[in-house]
């Protein structure tokens, strides 16, 4: 007896964003990237708000003004030494030695205009 080619399909379903099979049951589509169900959420009450962090930011409004006298401000960014700069690779973006040549022009044949 042969085993029947749709078996392969039993325990899909399809994504109804993209169309894309997958197993039945997932949360989330590999194709899309959509989500299919809210299962895997938690549900959870907000913190009360003296246990809520937030952060005090002093915002300068000369920093977003566009007077024509307006000097712009020096901002201050946290730095890090842990950038190095790549090296290595093999791509050149370098024209080849022919075409600079030639005046760095491609010259194309041009068909005579003709007279309508």
């Amino acid at each position: 007896m042969t085993s029947d080619k749709l078996d392969s399909f039993k325990n899909m379903a399809e994504c109804p964003a993209c169309g894309c099979i997958e197993h039945k049951g997932s949360f989330r589509c590999l194709g899309c990237g959509s989500f299919h169900s809210t299962v895997h959420l938690v549900e959870r009450d907000a913190p009360p708000p003296e246990q809520r962090f937030v952060e005090e930011v002093t915002l300068d409004p000369r920093a977003y003004s566009m007077g024509p006298n307006q000097e712009i401000i020096n901002e201050e960014f946290e730095q890090s030494n842990d950038v190095t700069s790549w090296q290595g690779g093999s791509t050149d973006f370098k024209f080849s030695d022919e075409s600079s040549e030639e005046g760095g022009r491609n010259e194309i044949p041009l068909q005579e205009p003709e007279e309508l």
